[in-house]
């Protein structure tokens, strides 16, 4: 009886030391801001494979964190100078169950593969306002 007392306490402590981790992760990753968005981090099933996170805009790129994830680096690193959107989507079959309706399904591609990012619609408008927003010769002034 006390040994899974202990094994309970154990694990409550480790569950809140990891929740906690997690939150300061996310405030000093994202001291300047961050956006709430879904990467679709695997395609076996249809509708399937979405894992909730937060992006970060820095210069010119968007980095992409898992939420509940104790990696320092972000999930994916996407250079807006090879950014194209090539397609927009609303969320379907079992998307629709787990996306609120105002959720928009975002499929980007770039010379590393694509990714497909889920974000409510406001935030797609400031995803687009900052791919478009580069100056012209942007890719010279960030070392490519």
């Amino acid at each position: 009886m006390v040994k899974a007392l202990l094994v309970a306490a154990a694990l409550a402590v480790a569950v809140a030391v990891f929740l906690l981790l997690t939150y300061v992760r996310r405030s000093v990753l994202s001291k300047h801001g961050s956006v709430a968005m879904a990467a679709r981090l695997s395609r076996r099933m249809a509708g399937r494979g979405w894992a909730p996170g937060f992006a970060v805009y820095e210069r010119g790129s968007l980095r992409w964190y898992r939420m509940f994830s104790l990696a320092y680096g972000p999930r994916y690193t996407l250079a807006r100078a090879d950014l194209q959107v090539a397609e927009r989507r609303e969320p379907a079959g079992p998307e629709a169950q787990i996306f609120p309706p105002e959720v928009a399904i975002l499929r980007c591609k770039s010379s590393t593969g694509e990714v497909e990012l889920a974000m409510t619609d406001s935030a797609v408008t400031g995803f687009l306002s900052w791919l478009e927003a580069a100056p012209p010769g942007a890719a010279f002034y960030e070392g490519r």
